[in-house]
């Protein structure tokens, strides 16, 4: 039985590795925490060392399974070594967060002095939104934010909004073709799930991708039904044209580029080729296991996640609990620095762009 249980798994994590982000079947199979990759085969090798009978086959199987799932936990271990490295002065600090509907359910005096509590230079905020009943709706909070960020540059579309003390040169919400039509009537939350932004750093260009991709599935349907199916499937097909439209416009990009946001793709899936030649930014991190889901108790998925171009120097990852009254979703703190830009200290005029 153990061995059987070891090949199991071993297949499992093998399917993953093979299928995750390329069959939409897998996207309602694979969401198991991936710390379980390393957990489980270790927990098996204790009975399979013990056992008489087909110890050594049960013994190989299960490092083969440890060996397979070792690069799928999400583990950056370097972490526990590395020091905090100094923030040379004039380096940006851009934050990244899901604000989960804005403010809609905390104390909305609470929620703003959290934001401005990390005087950070650039702002990537997902779910700039509320909801009525259960579909997202837009709102119009600029007044406010306007008071609260004084001379910061803004860019809104859809459910993002992005600040900067920096001048927006370019804003551009992609619309990848041949979308399905939106489940809900606000359909730029369907059809924009990523907001570029180009600002000016003391003449160099720096590209925002502020970030959301849609949901791998609908927690709400029965996975035993025909529509919990078919929903996981249109679900992979707009996900899939989302990555495709991203992954063109950053080939087409010759600007240094920060991307970041809630992207649900999990550590170790076929998902994350689109994000090839970027570097994770939990590279540079402070912890060893960067998850981001759920705020209260343990956080065990990474949802968010943060990329930079080679071209841009990154200092630091941070990973912040936020209040659990704000927000489902830990928050991410860049430090990075342009090396062609030199100092960086931010412009006092403001100008939106919305």
């Amino acid at each position: 039985m153990l061995l059987g249980v070891a090949v199991l798994w071993a297949l499992f994590v093998a399917a993953r590795a093979l299928l995750s982000g390329r069959w939409w079947v897998w996207n309602g199979l694979g969401l198991a925490p991936p710390l379980l990759h390393l957990l489980f085969p270790l927990v098996l090798l204790i009975p399979a060392v013990l056992i008489r009978h087909r110890r050594r086959a049960a013994v190989g199987v299960v490092l083969v399974s440890l060996l397979l799932g070792s690069w799928q936990t999400g583990l950056h271990p370097g972490a526990l070594l590395r020091g905090q490295p100094a923030v040379p002065p004039g380096a940006l600090k851009v934050v990244n967060w899901n604000t989960f509907f804005w403010d809609q359910d905390s104390d909305t005096d609470a929620f703003y002095a959290y934001l401005k509590s990390h005087s950070a230079d650039v702002y990537l905020l997902q779910e700039y939104q509320n909801a009525r009943g259960d579909e997202p709706a837009p709102i119009d909070d600029l007044a406010r934010i306007r008071r609260e960020f004084p001379g910061f540059h803004i860019a809104t579309e859809g459910e993002f909004l992005t600040l900067s003390r920096f001048p927006i040169t370019s804003v551009r919400a992609l619309r990848p073709d041949g979308l399905a039509p939106p489940d809900t009537s606000w359909a730029d939350y369907w059809n924009i799930r990523v907001l570029r932004t180009d600002i000016d750093v003391d003449g160099e260009t720096l590209s925002l991708y502020n970030t959301h991709l849609p949901d791998l599935l609908n927690v709400d349907r029965n996975p035993l039904t025909a529509a919990y199916h078919r929903s996981v499937r249109q679900l992979s097909d707009r996900r899939d044209r989302h990555f495709r439209a991203l992954r063109d416009d950053l080939d087409a990009n010759e600007h240094p580029v920060v991307l970041a946001g809630d992207l649900n793709v999990l550590p170790g899936t076929g998902d994350l080729r689109w994000f090839d030649g970027l570097r994770d930014a939990a590279d540079a991190g402070d912890t060893a296991y960067p998850a981001t889901f759920p705020v209260s108790g343990p956080a065990l998925w990474r949802l968010d996640w943060a990329f930079v171009s080679p071209r841009v120097d990154l200092h630091r990852q941070s990973v912040q609990d936020p209040p659990a009254a704000l927000s489902t979703h830990r928050l991410i703190e860049l430090d990075l620095s342009l090396p062609a830009s030199g100092a960086t200290t931010a412009p006092a005029t403001e100008k939106d762009r919305s």
